[in-house]
């Protein structure tokens, strides 16, 4: 199994005003992320989100579509952050 899949393995990416976390063992690869927001989300480019891109609003509502809760946000700019959990 490679190291990116394992139990706990997860990427961080953050601005003064939202993080945006990453697991990529629960991913499923819906597209959703990169279908609502191309320019933050790009699966072909490393690191595959540029978190610096996007307006985090806009970040949040896309973070929130995620089927499988693969993504996570914490809004640090005093805003309520959350996570979208299937479990």
């Amino acid at each position: 199994m490679p190291a990116r899949m394992q139990e706990g393995v997860a990427r961080t990416y953050r601005t003064e005003r939202i993080e945006v976390t990453w697991a990529p063992q629960r991913c499923i690869h819906s597209g959703e992320c990169f279908s609502n927001l191309p320019e933050v989300f790009d699966p072909r480019a490393r690191p595959w989100i540029r978190i610096r891109s996007g307006d985090p609003d806009l970040i949040e509502d896309t973070v929130a579509r995620c089927p499988s809760g693969a993504l996570a946000f914490y809004r640090i700019d005093d805003r309520e952050g959350g996570t979208h959990d299937q479990r």
